[in-house]
């Protein structure tokens, strides 16, 4: 409810616009604060080349070519920090460890690389996500090509697009650094690639794949999915099905292609022989959803219509097969140190992602951490086990960080500077104060005395 006051002020058009350029003005220097911070946070924790894991294969946990990364920057001057900073200013502004690390190396990057450019976001004059998308643009190149591009955009930076970045990047890498950009051209043959984007998938059962490739590759694939797409086109029309689009048949095209003798059979129009793909779905369905009092069941955490699930376990190009129940309410133990088979799977299911805060990593490449050490008598059992990330399994083991199990699925943490959060399967929620006392036990919630 809310108080009329009767000689309140009328809002006009001219006094909200005012508001609103004045909240703007704050939200700039506000973002302009926190990339400042950021670089404040590095020079308080300083890579002191103490890491207790620094001649491991896998430094840090941290990700694929990130090491390589730090090294070239602290050869441009840039100064190193810790391996274990980016987590606590990451939770502390809600965000992953790697989103963390990425905005400590954009302000970092901007301060000592790209000075004209810093001194305009700290005077609130540019918006600081564009000044961090130049700064992650010049990741890696040269100090001329940085102080170019500096110069050059020391007062366009806020009206200048992605795609006009990314052009005077390449004109300032032809020109100053020709040989180089050969030798970039030939590597960017290893980037090729193609990516199912598994996230994508939502209720509609619909999901992303990226494909980057060499251009005749793609020309050539592009033609024989084309070449497929028609004769689907023409199979409906004789099997009398809903005549679909060019794009959705050229979508349909992928999954024949998934089986090449399918895909040849149609091709030549002969007759297709027995499916060969194979399908791994975990699907969570309750029981009132067999007998159709619920519509809703899950393929993995996703939500999906049990319609969808229904036409998925009915298509007669993939073969199917029907593997044993979990159930998550079942307590399973080992005596070994690491989880396997069924004790593996059932830790995935329970906690599909790793738990540190913020973090969305799957839980079937994360280690599986005994919340009560196994050395220290705690068991090999879906009550004490949690999925985390190879770096956040190093950040509690190394830095400080602890949590303590509320339940199957909840996780109270606490970094070594006090602040708390609390995550489960639905996200994390920073409850910094927090007294929850710390009961370590066992682990395990049904063992007996």
């Amino acid at each position: 409810m809310f108080d009329i006051v009767a000689d309140a002020v009328p809002v006009t058009p001219t006094g909200l616009l005012a508001r609103v350029r004045a909240t703007r003005s704050a939200q700039l220097r506000a973002e302009a604060e926190l990339l400042v911070q950021a670089a404040e946070w590095a020079d308080a924790h300083p890579d002191l080349g103490d890491e207790p894991f620094a001649a491991t294969s896998d430094p840090a946990g941290l990700e694929p070519g990130a090491e390589a990364l730090r090294a070239f920057d602290e050869e441009r001057g840039i100064p190193g920090w810790s391996w274990s900073a980016a987590a606590p200013f990451a939770a502390a502004i809600g965000r992953s460890t790697a989103a963390g690390d990425a905005l400590i190396r954009d302000a970092l990057v901007l301060r000592h690389r790209l000075p004209r450019l810093w001194r305009r976001v700290v005077a609130a004059e540019l918006e600081a996500w564009r000044a961090r998308r130049i700064a992650q643009l010049v990741l890696g190149s040269p100090d001329d090509v940085c102080d170019h591009l500096d110069r050059e955009l020391s007062h366009l930076a806020h009206r200048v697009g992605a795609t006009t970045l990314a052009r005077l990047l390449d004109e300032a890498m032809m020109r100053l650094h020709p040989e180089e950009r050969e030798l970039d051209q030939l590597a960017a043959l290893d980037q090729r690639h193609v990516t199912l984007h598994e996230r994508s998938i939502n209720d509609t059962g619909v999901a992303d794949m990226s494909i980057r490739g060499d251009w005749n590759d793609l020309h050539d694939f592009d033609q024989t999915v084309s070449a497929i797409a028609a004769r689907l086109a023409a199979l409906d029309e004789t099997e009398g099905r809903h005549e679909d689009s060019l794009d959705v048949r050229r979508s349909r095209a992928l999954g024949v292609l998934a089986d090449p003798a399918t895909a040849r059979a149609l091709l030549d129009d002969e007759d297709t022989p027995s499916p060969r793909k194979n399908a791994l779905l975990v699907l969570h369905v309750a029981d009132d959803a067999v007998t159709g009092g619920n519509p809703v069941a899950r393929c993995g955490t996703v939500p999906m219509l049990v319609s969808q699930l229904r036409d998925w376990l009915g298509r007669t190009d993939t073969h199917l097969t029907v593997q044993p129940v979990i159930d998550l309410a079942d307590h399973t133990d080992s005596t070994a140190y690491e989880s396997r088979g069924r004790l593996r799977t059932q830790v995935e299911l329970l906690l599909p992602h790793c738990v540190f805060p913020w973090c969305t990593r799957e839980a079937r490449v994360c280690d599986h951490d005994h919340g009560v050490p196994h050395v220290d008598g705690g068991a090999t059992c879906d009550c004490n086990l949690a999925p985390l990330c190879r770096r956040h399994h190093r950040l509690r083991t190394h830095a400080g960080w602890r949590y303590t199990r509320l339940d199957e699925t909840t996780f109270l943490w606490a970094d070594p500077h006090g602040q708390q959060f609390l995550s489960d399967t639905t996200g994390t929620r920073d409850v910094t104060p927090s007294d929850r006392p710390v009961n370590r036990g066992s682990g395990c919630s049904r063992a007996g005395p």
